[in-house]
């Protein structure tokens, strides 16, 4: 059925309980099958049915979370809380409403990145717990992860002006793990607010709502429009700018790349790029980054931001090549480094 491209579209428009038993049978298949590359073509149905229909796996949904005290931060659709899940502090991110805004596309929104998020594990990637609806008069999913006293890079560099700036960014590399995931991930909008900092001090990547599944050659089906031209201007890659070329404007590995090189640019400057200007600034005016004045910052970690944000993304490196120069590094040798999980297409997890 899935080979069919008009029997394949048929299951994508299933909604309700058929939608619901679909999405459950394909998660436990992924759960307890070595399925090869058929894996890559699961993954990509489930999180496109699961868009569609706005439901989520059994597996996925949470019985009850109790929030506490009030809202802690917030971003441009969900609002973060602090709740107790069998004794866990947990963060519990509540999609917002704004009055009329369209609630089924929010909770479809919410269905790809919690599925999306659910099949990714990673020391390098925050754990996701999973899916709770409120039982508010007017229900709303929530995205239930691990809290993190820390909080989220910018403010842990603010509070520790000591921090192990390399550390953070072999751990920021996370990158790595969702490039080689079989179908590899686009993460679409990697920025210091969407890493934390864990209780032993290293980086997990999180906010997965904008990310997508990378095109592949051997996948081929019609799936809604994402929102490729969204993100977050300071870190988004030159070509996410092109008004005469849409293909361009497509996240892609490479952009996410860029990104990594202006989180770098955040980790040994202890600011976001371009922070002395309005953000469309540095874009129209193409404008350098100049090299923050930190002792720590060696011509090798200069050299590799740079090349991380080259204009042309072909010239950049791919996220394993990054990987590799900073393992390679001289001061990298005293840090424990976790093992990068990748999903071999003929081993399974490796």
């Amino acid at each position: 059925m899935l080979e069919e491209p008009q029997r394949r579209m048929v299951l994508l428009g299933q909604s309700g309980p058929q939608a619901k038993s679909l999405l459950d049978l394909i998660q436990k298949l992924l759960d307890s099958f070595d399925l090869d590359e058929t894996r890559s073509f699961l993954i990509k149905i489930l999180v496109e049915l699961s868009k569609r229909s706005g439901l989520y796996p059994q597996r996925l949904l949470l019985p009850n979370i109790d929030i506490r005290g009030d809202q802690v931060d917030g971003g441009t659709f969900g609002d973060v809380w602090k709740g107790d899940l069998d004794g866990r502090l947990v963060a519990v991110k509540k999609m917002r409403v704004f009055g009329s805004r369209d609630v089924q596309a929010l909770m479809k929104a919410y269905s790809k990145e919690a599925v999306l998020w659910a099949q990714l594990s990673s020391p390098y990637v925050l754990p996701f717990y999973g899916v709770y609806c409120t039982h508010d008069p007017s229900p709303r999913a929530c995205l239930v992860s691990p809290w993190m006293d820390n909080g989220s890079l910018p403010q842990y560099l603010k509070d520790n002006s000591n921090a192990n700036r390399l550390q953070l960014m072999l751990d920021a590399l996370g990158l790595e793990y969702l490039h080689l995931f079989f179908p590899p991930v686009i993460h679409g909008d990697l920025k210091g607010v969407n890493i934390l900092i864990t209780s032993d001090l290293r980086a997990c990547i999180a906010d997965f709502g904008l990310s997508i599944i990378a095109e592949d050659s051997n996948i081929h089906f019609t799936v809604t429009a994402t929102s490729n031209g969204q993100g977050s201007i300071p870190w988004m890659a030159p070509e996410l700018f092109d008004h005469i070329n849409p293909e361009r404007r497509r996240k892609s590995c490479a952009s996410d790349i860029y990104a990594f090189g202006c989180v770098g640019y955040e980790i040994y400057a202890g600011r976001p790029p371009f922070s002395e200007f309005p953000p469309m600034m540095a874009i129209i005016r193409n404008l350098q980054l100049l090299r923050p004045a930190n002792t720590k910052l060696d011509d090798a970690i200069w050299e590799l931001i740079e090349k991380c944000r080259d204009t042309s993304s072909s010239s950049r490196p791919n996220a394993s090549e990054v990987a590799q120069q900073l393992r390679c590094h001289p001061d990298t040798r005293e840090y424990q480094l976790a093992p990068v999980y990748v999903w071999n297409q003929k081993k399974g997890a490796t």
